[in-house]
């Protein structure tokens, strides 16, 4: 199966009600461009906020995030 099928199988499977969803196309949007997008000052409000979380040690188990996106 490529990858894009994996894709497509993927896609089928997920609630239209996701917001998470949006997020998702989002980067594949951002992935498949050839343009550096700019941050914005709220992405870079978010990278230190991001960056602050993980200096205070507030992360996310690898195992824990693919339970929850049932992987």
């Amino acid at each position: 199966m490529t990858i894009k099928e994996k894709l497509r199988e993927l896609v089928e499977l997920v609630d239209d009600d996701t917001d998470s969803i949006e997020e998702a196309i989002d980067y594949l949007r951002w992935l498949a461009s050839d343009e550096p997008e700019e941050l914005t000052k709220e992405d870079w409000r978010r990278v230190r906020k991001g960056q602050a979380q993980l200096a205070r040690g507030e992360t996310v188990p690898w195992e824990d995030v693919k339970r929850e996106l049932g992987l």
